[in-house]
């Protein structure tokens, strides 16, 4: 069985209300977010990334980033051989040996 902690915090009752109100409406408890929230951080090592930024300023970044993904005149890898290597990387990742940079 898992662990389980308790986590206690202080807020203002009516953003408590309205937020209860929004999660109800999406099938969730306030617990249920709180844990969403906490398992993302602690899974991907920062705060989600629509919490630390603007939406339209994040949408900006990334498109930008995607175009300079397509504007990259690098030759294109093949799906299989991208795969082998992959593969490769995990079998020696569980056999303790690091990648060569």
């Amino acid at each position: 069985m898992a662990n389980n902690a308790l986590i206690q915090t202080r807020i203002d009752s009516d953003v408590k209300d309205r937020a209860s109100a929004v999660f109800e409406r999406m099938g969730l408890t306030v617990s249920d977010a709180v844990r969403i929230l906490l398992t993302r951080t602690a899974r991907e090592g920062v705060a989600p990334m629509e919490l630390l930024v603007e939406r339209q300023a994040y949408d900006q970044w990334f498109r930008a980033r995607v175009q300079d993904a397509l504007d990259d005149d690098r030759p294109d890898i093949d799906d299989a051989e991208v795969s082998a290597r992959f593969a490769e990387l995990r079998a020696n990742a569980r056999k303790g040996i690091k990648p060569v940079q």
